[in-house]
């Protein structure tokens, strides 16, 4: 009985070709064959150029992870970065505004300051700059504190003026300090007399009278008074020196069962929004002349 061997190499459907040193001789011999065809004639570029075109969508997305994560770190920081370039901006813009109002507040003082200089070169009595520094809380009472007082030679009594008007009279004093009684307030009474025709009469303070808290006393209903006669100072009461604007007439009313005319009026004077004002010298009546005593008669 015949026995079947089994035999060392496999059998020829099974056959894998030349063994892996072979192989690794041949692909060596043939890549230096490569390098040295390459080298001298340069006949791999075209195969290199097809090998990268072919590549290069692989490449792409093999980098894609990498280039989105760094696209959403750079927005990331592109916005926090623009957040605090915006922050800066505003707070820069708000910086520039406050200086721009400062600018225009100093503006406008200056302005008030000229025009006081010019007038209190134009008046001929002696006037003291002084500046407002506080107003009075009461709503019934118009009185303002001024910042100098009787140590710079204001006096009682003494007027005060702005760059276009009266404003008031000094009620109180101290020596640091004056407190002001605008002509708007309700015991203010100023004597003037229209600067048209020269009719004279009593200004006084009346806080119920909307159309500037002024108002002018004893007119008669047919006397000629009309809106936009400008009222000065008469100087009869021997404090106000005659000639200084106080008021703009507004409205004048006639009622036909009145012996006297309504007449409204609104200072000249920035009495609510001044800053500035000049303090003058109140003017003194004239002393009476002294009595001379009659002589008697010589008897001849």
């Amino acid at each position: 009985m015949a026995f079947a061997t089994l035999e060392r190499s496999p059998p020829p459907f099974f056959r894998q070709g030349p063994s892996a040193a072979a192989r690794l001789v041949f692909y060596a011999a043939l890549s230096l064959l490569a390098m040295a065809l390459d080298a001298r004639w340069h006949l791999l570029g075209p195969l290199r150029l097809g090998i990268d075109v072919s590549l290069t969508p692989v490449v792409q997305m093999a980098r894609s992870p990498w280039l989105a994560w760094n696209a959403l770190s750079s927005r990331a920081q592109s916005l926090s970065r623009a957040q605090t370039e915006l922050a800066l901006a505003q707070k820069r813009n708000l910086e520039l505004s406050l200086q721009a109002q400062r600018e225009a507040d100093l503006e406008r003082q200056n302005v008030l300051l000229r025009q006081l200089l010019q007038l209190r070169e134009a008046l001929p009595v002696h006037a003291t700059a002084a500046q407002i520094v506080a107003q009075a809380r009461d709503p019934f009472s118009r009185k303002l504190l001024l910042d100098r007082g009787a140590a710079a030679g204001i006096e009682p009594g003494s007027p005060v003026i702005d760059a276009h008007g009266l404003m008031g009279q000094v009620t109180m004093l101290s020596p640091l300090s004056a407190q002001v009684t605008l002509i708007t307030d309700r015991d203010s009474a100023v004597p003037v007399e229209v600067a048209r025709n020269r009719a004279r009469g009593v200004l006084v303070g009346n806080a119920g009278a909307s159309a500037g808290g002024l108002q002018l006393l004893w007119q008669a209903n047919d006397g000629d008074l009309r809106a936009g006669d400008v009222l000065v100072t008469s100087g009869l009461d021997g404090v106000y020196p005659a000639g200084l604007a106080v008021a703009r007439i507004v409205q004048v009313t006639r009622e036909p069962d009145s012996a006297f005319a309504r007449v409204l009026c609104a200072p000249l004077a920035q009495v609510d929004s001044g800053r500035y004002v000049l303090v003058l010298t109140p003017q003194r009546p004239l002393a009476p002349a002294p009595k001379v005593p009659a002589t008697p008669a010589r008897r001849r």
